[in-house]
Protein backbone atom coordinates (compact mmCIF):
# COMPACT_ATOMS: atom_id res chain seq x y z
CA UNK A 1 0.00 0.00 0.00
CA UNK A 2 1.57 3.17 -1.19
CA UNK A 3 1.23 6.60 1.13
CA UNK A 4 3.75 9.37 -0.23
CA UNK A 5 3.37 12.72 0.28
CA UNK A 6 2.62 15.11 -2.87
CA UNK A 7 2.96 18.89 -2.53
CA UNK A 8 0.53 20.19 -5.60
CA UNK A 9 -2.19 17.47 -3.58
CA UNK A 10 -1.27 19.85 -0.56
CA UNK A 11 -2.11 22.83 -1.85
CA UNK A 12 -5.37 22.13 -4.05
CA UNK A 13 -7.88 21.62 -1.30
CA UNK A 14 -6.53 25.53 -0.33
CA UNK A 15 -7.02 26.75 -4.01
CA UNK A 16 -10.78 25.08 -4.38
CA UNK A 17 -12.05 26.63 -1.03
CA UNK A 18 -11.18 30.40 -1.91
CA UNK A 19 -14.05 30.80 -4.41
CA UNK A 20 -16.38 27.81 -5.53
CA UNK A 21 -19.94 26.90 -7.47
CA UNK A 22 -20.79 23.91 -5.91
CA UNK A 23 -23.26 20.71 -7.47
CA UNK A 24 -24.63 18.00 -6.17
CA UNK A 25 -22.71 15.00 -7.82
CA UNK A 26 -24.27 11.46 -6.92
CA UNK A 27 -28.07 11.67 -8.12
CA UNK A 28 -28.92 9.90 -11.60
CA UNK A 29 -32.00 12.28 -12.49
CA UNK A 30 -35.15 13.84 -10.82
CA UNK A 31 -36.69 11.58 -13.22
CA UNK A 32 -35.95 8.25 -12.27
CA UNK A 33 -39.37 7.51 -12.05
CA UNK A 34 -39.35 6.91 -15.86
CA UNK A 35 -36.85 4.01 -14.84
CA UNK A 36 -36.63 1.28 -15.46
CA UNK A 37 -37.16 1.23 -19.27
CA UNK A 38 -35.56 -0.32 -22.71
CA UNK A 39 -32.98 1.71 -23.82
CA UNK A 40 -33.91 2.56 -27.62
CA UNK A 41 -31.07 4.76 -27.79
CA UNK A 42 -27.70 6.36 -26.24
CA UNK A 43 -26.71 10.47 -26.51
CA UNK A 44 -23.00 11.15 -25.60
CA UNK A 45 -23.14 15.25 -24.80
CA UNK A 46 -19.43 17.57 -23.95
CA UNK A 47 -16.97 14.98 -25.24
CA UNK A 48 -14.80 17.42 -27.65
CA UNK A 49 -11.79 15.68 -27.87
CA UNK A 50 -12.64 12.19 -26.65
CA UNK A 51 -14.35 9.28 -29.02
CA UNK A 52 -17.36 8.04 -28.27
CA UNK A 53 -16.45 4.32 -28.53
CA UNK A 54 -14.19 5.24 -25.51
CA UNK A 55 -17.17 5.83 -23.33
CA UNK A 56 -19.64 3.19 -24.66
CA UNK A 57 -16.65 0.32 -24.15
CA UNK A 58 -17.36 1.05 -20.40
CA UNK A 59 -20.65 0.38 -20.38
CA UNK A 60 -22.61 -2.79 -19.14
CA UNK A 61 -25.80 -2.32 -21.22
CA UNK A 62 -26.58 -1.44 -24.70
CA UNK A 63 -29.55 -0.79 -26.92
CA UNK A 64 -31.89 -2.92 -25.83
CA UNK A 65 -31.35 -3.30 -22.66
CA UNK A 66 -33.18 -3.23 -19.49
CA UNK A 67 -31.40 -0.52 -17.54
CA UNK A 68 -33.02 1.32 -14.01
CA UNK A 69 -31.51 3.57 -11.75
CA UNK A 70 -28.73 1.25 -9.57
CA UNK A 71 -27.24 0.47 -13.01
CA UNK A 72 -27.01 4.21 -14.09
CA UNK A 73 -25.14 5.23 -10.99
CA UNK A 74 -22.66 2.00 -11.33
CA UNK A 75 -22.39 2.88 -15.30
CA UNK A 76 -21.86 6.93 -14.56
CA UNK A 77 -18.98 5.46 -11.80
CA UNK A 78 -17.36 3.47 -14.82
CA UNK A 79 -16.82 6.05 -16.97
CA UNK A 80 -15.64 8.73 -14.03
CA UNK A 81 -12.60 5.86 -13.27
CA UNK A 82 -11.69 6.60 -17.10
CA UNK A 83 -9.87 9.82 -15.12
CA UNK A 84 -10.48 11.85 -17.96
CA UNK A 85 -13.65 13.70 -16.94
CA UNK A 86 -14.36 16.41 -14.21
CA UNK A 87 -17.44 15.27 -14.28
CA UNK A 88 -20.20 12.76 -15.40
CA UNK A 89 -24.24 12.42 -15.61
CA UNK A 90 -26.28 10.13 -16.79
CA UNK A 91 -29.97 11.77 -17.28
CA UNK A 92 -32.75 9.24 -18.55
CA UNK A 93 -35.61 11.02 -20.54
CA UNK A 94 -38.57 9.87 -23.02
CA UNK A 95 -38.73 11.95 -26.22
CA UNK A 96 -40.90 11.28 -29.18
CA UNK A 97 -42.00 7.98 -27.45
CA UNK A 98 -38.10 6.57 -27.54
CA UNK A 99 -35.95 5.74 -23.98
CA UNK A 100 -33.07 7.22 -24.44
CA UNK A 101 -29.87 7.30 -22.38
CA UNK A 102 -27.99 11.19 -21.72
CA UNK A 103 -24.59 10.47 -20.40
CA UNK A 104 -23.04 14.37 -20.13
CA UNK A 105 -19.24 14.53 -19.38
CA UNK A 106 -17.15 17.55 -18.53
CA UNK A 107 -13.46 16.46 -20.08
CA UNK A 108 -10.42 17.54 -17.64
CA UNK A 109 -7.20 18.91 -18.34
CA UNK A 110 -5.50 16.86 -19.90
CA UNK A 111 -1.42 18.28 -20.40
CA UNK A 112 0.19 19.17 -17.02
CA UNK A 113 3.14 18.89 -14.92
CA UNK A 114 2.57 17.48 -11.33
CA UNK A 115 5.22 17.56 -8.83
CA UNK A 116 6.28 15.19 -5.80
CA UNK A 117 7.99 14.54 -2.52
CA UNK A 118 7.61 11.03 -1.75
CA UNK A 119 9.09 10.26 1.76
CA UNK A 120 10.05 6.33 2.41
CA UNK A 121 9.45 4.92 6.22
CA UNK A 122 9.06 9.27 7.01
CA UNK A 123 12.23 10.23 6.77
CA UNK A 124 13.78 13.03 5.01
CA UNK A 125 16.91 11.02 4.18
CA UNK A 126 14.86 8.42 1.84
CA UNK A 127 13.02 11.06 0.01
CA UNK A 128 12.35 11.15 -3.64
CA UNK A 129 11.32 14.43 -5.40
CA UNK A 130 10.61 15.54 -8.76
CA UNK A 131 8.32 16.22 -11.80
CA UNK A 132 5.35 13.87 -13.19
CA UNK A 133 4.55 14.97 -16.84
CA UNK A 134 0.84 13.56 -17.60
CA UNK A 135 -0.50 14.16 -21.77
CA UNK A 136 -3.84 12.04 -21.14
CA UNK A 137 -6.59 11.55 -23.85
CA UNK A 138 -4.15 13.75 -26.65
CA UNK A 139 -6.18 12.04 -29.61
CA UNK A 140 -9.68 11.64 -27.52
CA UNK A 141 -8.75 7.58 -27.30
CA UNK A 142 -7.72 7.75 -23.80
CA UNK A 143 -3.75 7.19 -24.42
CA UNK A 144 -1.70 8.47 -21.72
CA UNK A 145 2.37 9.50 -22.28
CA UNK A 146 3.85 10.16 -19.25
CA UNK A 147 7.44 11.19 -18.28
CA UNK A 148 8.90 11.39 -14.63
CA UNK A 149 12.38 12.68 -13.65
CA UNK A 150 12.90 11.69 -10.38
CA UNK A 151 16.21 13.21 -7.66
CA UNK A 152 16.80 12.14 -4.32
CA UNK A 153 16.49 8.92 -3.06
CA UNK A 154 15.95 6.12 -5.91
CA UNK A 155 16.61 8.52 -8.65
CA UNK A 156 15.15 7.80 -11.88
CA UNK A 157 14.17 8.71 -15.23
CA UNK A 158 11.63 7.40 -17.79
CA UNK A 159 8.95 8.10 -20.59
CA UNK A 160 6.44 5.51 -20.85
CA UNK A 161 3.04 5.39 -23.02
CA UNK A 162 0.08 3.17 -22.76
CA UNK A 163 -3.41 3.17 -25.33
CA UNK A 164 -6.25 1.17 -24.02
CA UNK A 165 -7.12 0.22 -27.88
CA UNK A 166 -4.67 -0.15 -29.93
CA UNK A 167 -7.23 -2.23 -32.13
CA UNK A 168 -10.42 -1.54 -31.81
CA UNK A 169 -12.30 -4.00 -33.82
CA UNK A 170 -10.07 -6.80 -31.30
CA UNK A 171 -9.71 -4.83 -27.91
CA UNK A 172 -5.86 -5.01 -27.99
CA UNK A 173 -4.46 -2.76 -26.14
CA UNK A 174 -0.71 -1.39 -26.21
CA UNK A 175 1.77 -0.34 -23.80
CA UNK A 176 5.39 0.79 -23.65
CA UNK A 177 8.29 1.99 -21.83
CA UNK A 178 11.83 2.79 -20.93
CA UNK A 179 13.56 3.97 -17.18
CA UNK A 180 16.90 4.31 -16.00
CA UNK A 181 17.45 5.07 -12.44
CA UNK A 182 19.13 4.27 -9.81
CA UNK A 183 17.86 1.51 -6.64
CA UNK A 184 19.13 1.62 -3.48
CA UNK A 185 20.04 -2.00 -1.84
CA UNK A 186 17.27 -2.62 0.53
CA UNK A 187 18.22 -5.82 1.93
CA UNK A 188 20.30 -5.95 5.35
CA UNK A 189 21.89 -9.40 4.04
CA UNK A 190 23.31 -7.84 0.23
CA UNK A 191 24.59 -4.88 2.49
CA UNK A 192 26.52 -6.81 4.49
CA UNK A 193 28.27 -8.91 2.12
CA UNK A 194 29.34 -6.13 0.32
CA UNK A 195 30.33 -4.39 3.46
CA UNK A 196 28.65 -0.87 2.97
CA UNK A 197 25.65 0.82 1.57
CA UNK A 198 25.32 0.54 -2.19
CA UNK A 199 23.02 1.18 -4.94
CA UNK A 200 22.36 -0.95 -8.34
CA UNK A 201 22.29 1.06 -11.81
CA UNK A 202 19.18 -0.16 -13.80
CA UNK A 203 18.00 0.05 -17.47
CA UNK A 204 14.82 -0.94 -18.14
CA UNK A 205 12.42 -1.51 -21.04
CA UNK A 206 9.28 -3.11 -22.19
CA UNK A 207 6.53 -4.05 -24.50
CA UNK A 208 3.00 -5.11 -24.16
CA UNK A 209 0.10 -6.05 -25.39
CA UNK A 210 -3.43 -6.71 -23.73
CA UNK A 211 -6.33 -8.20 -24.95
CA UNK A 212 -9.92 -7.56 -23.28
CA UNK A 213 -12.30 -10.45 -23.16
CA UNK A 214 -15.00 -8.81 -21.84
CA UNK A 215 -15.81 -5.66 -20.04
CA UNK A 216 -14.50 -7.08 -16.34
CA UNK A 217 -12.09 -9.62 -17.88
CA UNK A 218 -8.50 -8.80 -19.41
CA UNK A 219 -5.10 -10.14 -20.37
CA UNK A 220 -2.20 -8.65 -20.84
CA UNK A 221 1.43 -10.16 -22.40
CA UNK A 222 4.50 -7.73 -21.46
CA UNK A 223 8.14 -8.52 -22.93
CA UNK A 224 11.25 -6.70 -21.31
CA UNK A 225 14.99 -6.73 -21.10
CA UNK A 226 16.72 -5.35 -17.43
CA UNK A 227 20.39 -4.72 -17.57
CA UNK A 228 21.05 -4.13 -13.95
CA UNK A 229 24.92 -3.34 -12.86
CA UNK A 230 25.88 -4.34 -9.06
CA UNK A 231 28.85 -2.96 -7.35
CA UNK A 232 30.88 -6.27 -7.41
CA UNK A 233 31.37 -9.76 -8.94
CA UNK A 234 30.81 -13.38 -7.54
CA UNK A 235 28.30 -12.04 -4.48
CA UNK A 236 26.03 -14.48 -4.67
CA UNK A 237 22.51 -12.98 -4.69
CA UNK A 238 23.67 -9.51 -5.02
CA UNK A 239 23.58 -10.26 -8.63
CA UNK A 240 21.85 -13.12 -10.19
CA UNK A 241 24.66 -13.79 -12.45
CA UNK A 242 28.01 -14.49 -11.52
CA UNK A 243 29.47 -11.17 -12.64
CA UNK A 244 28.62 -7.38 -11.37
CA UNK A 245 26.13 -7.39 -14.22
CA UNK A 246 23.06 -8.73 -15.10
CA UNK A 247 21.24 -8.94 -18.18
CA UNK A 248 17.70 -10.32 -17.77
CA UNK A 249 15.27 -10.76 -20.34
CA UNK A 250 12.14 -11.64 -18.74
CA UNK A 251 8.48 -12.35 -20.23
CA UNK A 252 5.27 -11.16 -17.84
CA UNK A 253 1.73 -12.97 -17.98
CA UNK A 254 -1.43 -11.40 -16.29
CA UNK A 255 -4.94 -12.19 -15.89
CA UNK A 256 -7.16 -9.13 -14.29
CA UNK A 257 -10.99 -9.32 -13.00
CA UNK A 258 -12.57 -6.02 -12.03
CA UNK A 259 -15.95 -5.50 -11.34
CA UNK A 260 -15.44 -2.39 -9.34
CA UNK A 261 -17.56 0.93 -10.25
CA UNK A 262 -15.54 4.08 -9.07
CA UNK A 263 -11.65 2.02 -9.53
CA UNK A 264 -10.12 5.05 -7.40
CA UNK A 265 -12.40 4.74 -4.29
CA UNK A 266 -14.97 1.43 -5.08
CA UNK A 267 -17.66 0.87 -2.63
CA UNK A 268 -18.70 -1.45 -4.85
CA UNK A 269 -17.27 -4.77 -6.54
CA UNK A 270 -14.19 -6.63 -6.67
CA UNK A 271 -10.54 -6.45 -7.86
CA UNK A 272 -8.74 -9.64 -8.60
CA UNK A 273 -4.99 -9.73 -10.45
CA UNK A 274 -2.58 -12.75 -10.95
CA UNK A 275 0.63 -12.12 -13.21
CA UNK A 276 3.75 -14.49 -13.53
CA UNK A 277 6.73 -13.24 -14.78
CA UNK A 278 9.83 -15.10 -15.53
CA UNK A 279 13.42 -13.59 -15.69
CA UNK A 280 16.25 -14.71 -17.23
CA UNK A 281 15.76 -18.07 -19.44
CA UNK A 282 18.79 -19.07 -18.65
CA UNK A 283 20.59 -16.31 -20.17
CA UNK A 284 24.24 -15.63 -17.64
CA UNK A 285 23.05 -18.77 -15.60
CA UNK A 286 19.59 -16.43 -14.70
CA UNK A 287 16.36 -17.96 -14.24
CA UNK A 288 13.98 -17.30 -11.77
CA UNK A 289 10.03 -16.52 -10.90
CA UNK A 290 7.96 -13.93 -9.61
CA UNK A 291 4.50 -14.78 -8.71
CA UNK A 292 2.05 -12.07 -7.51
CA UNK A 293 -1.52 -12.62 -6.48
CA UNK A 294 -4.21 -9.82 -4.79
CA UNK A 295 -7.42 -10.05 -4.61
CA UNK A 296 -9.64 -6.79 -3.27
CA UNK A 297 -13.42 -7.02 -2.37
CA UNK A 298 -15.32 -3.65 -2.01
CA UNK A 299 -19.28 -3.57 -1.13
CA UNK A 300 -21.31 -0.99 1.08
CA UNK A 301 -22.80 -1.81 4.77
CA UNK A 302 -25.31 -0.06 7.12
CA UNK A 303 -26.28 2.13 4.49
CA UNK A 304 -23.33 4.60 4.27
CA UNK A 305 -20.79 2.45 5.98
CA UNK A 306 -18.34 1.07 3.05
CA UNK A 307 -16.36 -2.44 3.85
CA UNK A 308 -13.23 -2.81 1.66
CA UNK A 309 -10.31 -6.10 2.25
CA UNK A 310 -7.34 -7.15 0.67
CA UNK A 311 -5.34 -10.04 0.77
CA UNK A 312 -2.17 -10.67 -1.78
CA UNK A 313 0.69 -12.74 -2.00
CA UNK A 314 4.30 -12.28 -3.50
CA UNK A 315 6.02 -15.98 -4.22
CA UNK A 316 9.71 -15.80 -5.36
CA UNK A 317 11.14 -19.03 -6.72
CA UNK A 318 13.83 -20.52 -9.36
CA UNK A 319 17.56 -21.15 -9.62
CA UNK A 320 18.44 -18.09 -7.59
CA UNK A 321 16.58 -15.23 -7.06
CA UNK A 322 18.55 -12.03 -6.39
CA UNK A 323 18.10 -9.97 -3.04
CA UNK A 324 16.50 -7.27 -5.45
CA UNK A 325 13.77 -8.89 -6.32
CA UNK A 326 12.92 -10.30 -2.75
CA UNK A 327 9.75 -9.61 -1.21
CA UNK A 328 10.16 -6.64 1.19
CA UNK A 329 7.78 -5.29 3.82
CA UNK A 330 8.03 -1.30 5.06
CA UNK A 331 8.34 0.00 1.27
CA UNK A 332 6.08 -0.53 -1.24
CA UNK A 333 3.72 -2.61 0.59
CA UNK A 334 3.33 -1.19 4.42
CA UNK A 335 1.57 -2.66 7.70
CA UNK A 336 0.38 0.56 9.19
CA UNK A 337 1.50 0.33 12.81
CA UNK A 338 5.14 -1.27 11.41
CA UNK A 339 6.38 1.39 8.82
CA UNK A 340 9.78 1.72 9.90
CA UNK A 341 10.20 -2.05 10.62
CA UNK A 342 11.71 -3.57 7.25
CA UNK A 343 11.25 -7.34 6.64
CA UNK A 344 12.74 -9.61 3.52
CA UNK A 345 12.76 -12.65 2.28
CA UNK A 346 11.37 -14.82 -0.64
CA UNK A 347 7.73 -14.44 0.13
CA UNK A 348 5.40 -12.17 1.22
CA UNK A 349 1.26 -12.29 2.37
CA UNK A 350 -0.38 -8.46 3.23
CA UNK A 351 -4.07 -8.48 4.34
CA UNK A 352 -6.15 -5.29 5.10
CA UNK A 353 -9.62 -4.22 6.32
CA UNK A 354 -11.24 -1.16 6.05
CA UNK A 355 -14.61 0.72 6.98
CA UNK A 356 -14.85 4.25 5.46
CA UNK A 357 -17.71 6.75 6.99
CA UNK A 358 -18.18 9.68 4.83
CA UNK A 359 -18.52 12.89 7.01
CA UNK A 360 -19.05 14.92 3.74
CA UNK A 361 -20.64 13.17 0.88
CA UNK A 362 -18.89 13.14 -2.76
CA UNK A 363 -19.70 16.59 -4.57
CA UNK A 364 -18.58 18.31 -7.71
CA UNK A 365 -16.66 21.27 -7.17
CA UNK A 366 -15.66 23.93 -9.46
CA UNK A 367 -13.70 27.61 -8.97
CA UNK A 368 -12.24 30.00 -11.56
CA UNK A 369 -8.74 31.21 -10.67
CA UNK A 370 -6.63 33.82 -12.58
CA UNK A 371 -4.58 32.36 -15.24
CA UNK A 372 -5.57 28.99 -14.98
CA UNK A 373 -8.23 27.10 -16.79
CA UNK A 374 -11.41 25.89 -14.62
CA UNK A 375 -10.44 22.68 -16.16
CA UNK A 376 -7.59 22.45 -13.46
CA UNK A 377 -9.79 23.51 -11.01
CA UNK A 378 -12.25 21.04 -11.17
CA UNK A 379 -12.99 18.04 -9.35
CA UNK A 380 -15.00 15.47 -7.25
CA UNK A 381 -14.50 16.47 -3.34
CA UNK A 382 -15.39 14.24 -0.16
CA UNK A 383 -14.08 13.33 3.43
CA UNK A 384 -14.34 9.69 4.82
CA UNK A 385 -13.07 8.88 8.64
CA UNK A 386 -11.78 5.59 8.37
CA UNK A 387 -10.54 2.67 10.65
CA UNK A 388 -8.55 0.00 9.42
CA UNK A 389 -6.39 -2.60 10.43
CA UNK A 390 -3.37 -4.36 8.96
CA UNK A 391 -1.66 -7.40 9.29
CA UNK A 392 1.12 -8.52 7.03
CA UNK A 393 4.47 -11.31 7.23
CA UNK A 394 7.57 -11.61 5.22
CA UNK A 395 9.37 -15.75 5.07
CA UNK A 396 11.64 -17.69 2.98
CA UNK A 397 10.71 -20.66 0.82
CA UNK A 398 10.43 -24.04 3.17
CA UNK A 399 10.01 -21.70 5.75
CA UNK A 400 6.88 -22.48 8.40
CA UNK A 401 4.56 -19.58 9.05
CA UNK A 402 2.18 -19.13 11.67
CA UNK A 403 -0.32 -16.81 12.67
CA UNK A 404 1.63 -15.15 15.50
CA UNK A 405 4.55 -14.43 13.26
CA UNK A 406 2.40 -11.28 11.18
CA UNK A 407 3.53 -7.93 12.01
CA UNK A 408 0.06 -6.32 13.01
CA UNK A 409 -1.30 -2.67 13.22
CA UNK A 410 -4.76 -0.97 13.44
CA UNK A 411 -5.74 2.64 13.33
CA UNK A 412 -8.18 4.95 12.18
CA UNK A 413 -8.11 8.81 10.09
CA UNK A 414 -9.27 10.86 7.33
CA UNK A 415 -9.07 10.87 3.56
CA UNK A 416 -9.99 13.55 1.40
CA UNK A 417 -11.05 12.89 -2.20
CA UNK A 418 -9.89 14.96 -4.82
CA UNK A 419 -11.05 12.29 -7.82
CA UNK A 420 -10.10 11.89 -10.74
CA UNK A 421 -6.69 13.08 -9.23
CA UNK A 422 -6.08 11.73 -6.00
CA UNK A 423 -6.67 11.66 -2.16
CA UNK A 424 -4.97 12.82 0.93
CA UNK A 425 -4.76 10.84 3.93
CA UNK A 426 -4.07 11.74 7.44
CA UNK A 427 -3.85 8.14 9.39
CA UNK A 428 -2.67 7.03 13.10
CA UNK A 429 -1.50 3.64 13.53
CA UNK A 430 -0.99 1.43 16.70
CA UNK A 431 1.18 -1.74 16.54
CA UNK A 432 0.99 -4.87 18.65
CA UNK A 433 2.03 -3.16 21.97
CA UNK A 434 0.13 0.05 21.18
CA UNK A 435 3.19 2.16 20.12
CA UNK A 436 1.46 4.88 17.58
CA UNK A 437 3.06 6.42 14.74
CA UNK A 438 1.50 8.97 11.92
CA UNK A 439 0.97 8.38 8.48
CA UNK A 440 0.56 11.15 5.93
CA UNK A 441 0.71 11.40 2.42
CA UNK A 442 -1.41 10.99 -0.98
CA UNK A 443 -2.75 7.75 -2.70
CA UNK A 444 -5.01 5.14 -1.85
CA UNK A 445 -4.52 2.17 0.28
CA UNK A 446 -6.08 -0.28 -1.98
Amino acid sequence: MKIHTNIFTFLIPFFFFLNSNFGQNLNISKSKNLLPFVVDSIAIQGNKTTKNFIILRELNFGVGDTVNQKMLIYNKERIFSLRIFNKVSIVPQISNRKNIVNIMVDESWYIYPLPFLMLRQGSWQKASYGMLFDWKNFRGRNETITGLISFGYDPQYGVSYFNPVLIRSMNISFRTGLFYKFLMNKSKIAKLMVGNEFEYKIFNGFIGLGKRISLFNEFNFLAGFQYLKAPKANLKGVSASKTSVDRVPYLKLQYTYDTRNLKQFSNNGIFANIEITHKGFGVNGINYNLLNVDYREYKTVFKLFTSRWRIALRHTFGKLVPYYDYSYLGFNEIVRGHKNDIREGNNLIITSLELNYPIIKQFDFSIKLPLLPQKLTSARLGLYLTTFGDAGIVFNNNENISINKFEKGFGFGFIILILPYNAFRIEYAFDGHLNGEFNIGTGFSF
